[in-house]
């Protein structure tokens, strides 16, 4: 996979809808879906159930990217549209195919609604299955919007300044995220719960150009990791398991980035977790830049920690 350098789009996304003057009341990752209850439990019904309950990936347990609260269209009242996310369906012999609509901020702020509509039960599946992938990454992208917008607000004064003073960079920590180690070309932060440890590293390799793929990703992580944050005891460090390690390319901002998710693992330890890491391109210091989030939460859900996490090692700025 080639590296692509990062660029900035030159167009932005403009609400479809009014600006609502209420805000949102829905708690993060929920997802309304209006649709015929009874509908739902045909087979047609059950291939929109499991686009909406699609997996977040690179969990060490199955988790659904969001919480899935479900009501009838005549339900569809004043009392549910302060919802954040919504996905309503509509089937009727006045649609003449299937079709995506998307609006934002129509009954409240920040808000996104994706309509589907058919003239039948098997057009509808097919056009969720379809366009599955445009369904979920619709709304994670809003959510995580929202999560950055929120670091904009509260955010770890200990990691912005010392990204900023090391790396000529920032960073949006969550708050909770104050403890700061660092090393050659290399920042680890953490959290210090009881029942969790949130953790954001920051890190450079000099890059002369050419490809760079999971294999490569995965030695430079593994080099890293294993310098940088050691166990209790000697002999232990972390490192990746590199069979659960998924690539790919997204994009933040109208920046093209490259992704990394999978498990993280503790050698001579009982310690693991899942971590997403975004690699950036510093151009003009012809640098790979890592931001990565991970997660240690034994016997906890990991959902909302790992998006949390994302969401802040997406607000990386490579300022000068």
């Amino acid at each position: 996979m080639l590296l692509l350098p990062s660029c900035n789009s030159d167009t932005s996304s403009k609400n479809a809808g009014r600006r609502a003057g209420t805000t949102t009341d829905s708690a993060p990752y929920e997802l309304l879906l209006v649709a015929d209850k009874d509908w739902l439990q045909t087979s047609d019904g059950s291939v929109l159930l499991d686009v909406v309950n699609t997996e977040i990936p690179g969990l060490p347990a199955p988790e659904p990217n969001f919480k899935i609260i479900s009501i009838n269209p005549s339900a569809f009242s004043k009392t549910f549209q302060g919802f954040a996310n919504m996905v309503i369906a509509d089937i009727g012999p006045q649609y003449t195919q299937g079709e995506l609509h998307t609006r934002h901020d129509l009954y409240a702020h920040p808000q996104t609604i994706i309509y589907l509509t058919a003239p039948n039960g098997r057009e509808l599946a097919k056009l969720a299955m379809d366009r599955q992938d445009q369904i979920i990454s619709t709304l994670l992208d809003a959510e995580l919007t929202r999560e950055r917008n929120l670091l904009r607000l509260r955010h770890s004064d200990a990691v912005f300044n010392q990204a900023k003073q090391q790396f000529g960079y920032t960073l949006l920590a969550p708050a909770s995220i104050d403890a700061v180690k660092v090393g050659e070309d290399f920042m680890w932060a953490s959290s210090d719960t009881e029942d969790n440890r949130l953790n954001i590293c920051l890190y450079t390799i000099p890059f002369a150009g050419g490809e760079f793929g999971a294999e490569a990703f995965i030695a430079v992580r593994d080099s890293v990791m294993k310098i940088n944050i050691e166990g209790e005891r000697q002999g232990q460090y972390m490192s990746t398991n590199a069979a659960t390690v998924l690539f790919d390319v997204t994009n933040v901002d109208g920046k093209t980035l490259l992704v990394a998710r999978g498990l993280w693992e503790m050698v001579g330890d009982m310690m693991g977790g899942p971590f997403v890491s975004y690699i950036y391109f510093d151009e003009p210091h012809q640098k790979l830049v890592f931001t990565e989030g991970f997660v240690y939460a034994p016997e906890k859900k990991k959902r909302a920690y790992i998006h949390e996490l994302e969401a802040a090692i997406q607000t990386l700025q490579l300022t000068h």
